[in-house]
């Protein structure tokens, strides 16, 4: 589907909330049997798992309308299903518990969802339930705002990181060549480390960024350019993750990396100055060389430590 086309992806999104829907059991008026939406049981649940403690933080969670959301509360107060006290701490606010008997409620749902979701899954093989997860996280982490915070760690690589990274480079850094070109590059780069890797050549490595809802958001990889030199090719990170230092330690897991296995210096190379490389290399300490017309070498010493 080509991205030129908003309508195109409008309908896409529609398409997948309908096929969504069926596949949850969302279209039904009540949800798994039982006497409650499925906005009531999203607002019971937040309460049940203490994600929020007042109206106004269901409101910003949920995303819900404040009349609405107060009519939804005064009668789970009715039904004995939500206490609401004065908050000692500001007399403006009310704190609102779950009690004991609609936490039960809650937990009961909460298992027929968790059946009913392993029942969808059970078709699925091993890898497919992988590739399914990872499609999920990547729906989640494109359609939250950019603002949005999450736990991010680099980790070494696994089965199927190396084709994504090809892909991401291809979209995200093909500047005024074709994407297939840049495509073509990212895959022997990926060719050239693997083979690497198998023939378990030291002084190499590979870092991904993941967020802790298993979202791939930023990857590295570290290779020989020679006996004293290392080279980082692959560096990215996707547009929403940006601007919280995550260039930053993947960096610096580079060059700290570089450091440990003796080289002297880092470098990177890039065809053409993108501003947001030359920034990120800026900070963390590199300084350029311009290499023929538009390509930019950056390169960093390493301080050695010598012993006498």
């Amino acid at each position: 589907m080509g991205s030129s086309d908003p309508s195109r992806a409008v309908e896409a999104v529609r398409r997948f909330n309908r096929f969504y829907a069926r596949h949850t059991g969302a279209l039904h008026e009540r949800l798994h049997k039982s006497c409650f939406s499925l906005t009531e049981v999203r607002i019971l649940h937040e309460l049940a798992q203490d994600r929020a403690a007042t109206a106004a933080d269901l409101s910003r969670n949920l995303g819900l309308d404040t009349g609405y959301l107060s009519r939804l509360i005064n009668n789970f107060q009715k039904n004995g299903l939500v206490v609401r006290r004065k908050n000692e701490s500001d007399g403006r606010a009310h704190l609102l518990h779950i009690t004991p008997e609609a936490k039960a409620q809650v937990d009961e749902i909460d298992l027929h969802v968790s059946a009913e979701a392993a029942a969808l899954l059970k078709r699925l093989t091993a890898a497919e339930i992988d590739q399914l997860c990872t499609a999920m996280a990547d729906v989640e982490r494109l359609l939250s705002p950019p603002n949005a915070e999450g736990e991010t760690r680099l980790r070494g690589p696994r089965a199927g990181d190396f084709g994504w990274m090809i892909e991401r480079q291809a979209h995200l850094y093909s500047g005024e060549r074709p994407k297939l070109v840049s495509e073509a590059w990212a895959a022997n780069m990926v060719a050239n480390f693997l083979a690497e890797m198998q023939a378990n050549t030291p002084r190499i490595a590979c870092w991904v960024a993941e967020q802790n809802n298993a979202t791939r958001v930023g990857a590295a990889i570290l290779t020989a350019d020679s006996e004293s030199r290392a080279r980082i090719d692959m560096l990215f990170v996707e547009p929403g993750a940006r601007r919280r230092g995550l260039g930053e330690r993947l960096v610096a897991a580079c060059t700290n990396f570089a450091h440990g296995a003796r080289y002297e210096q880092v470098i990177c190379r890039l065809d053409e100055p993108y501003e947001d490389f030359c920034g990120l290399f800026m900070r963390t300490g590199f300084t350029p060389v311009q290499e023929g017309s538009t390509g930019i070498l950056w390169q960093r010493q390493l301080q050695q430590i010598c012993v006498d």
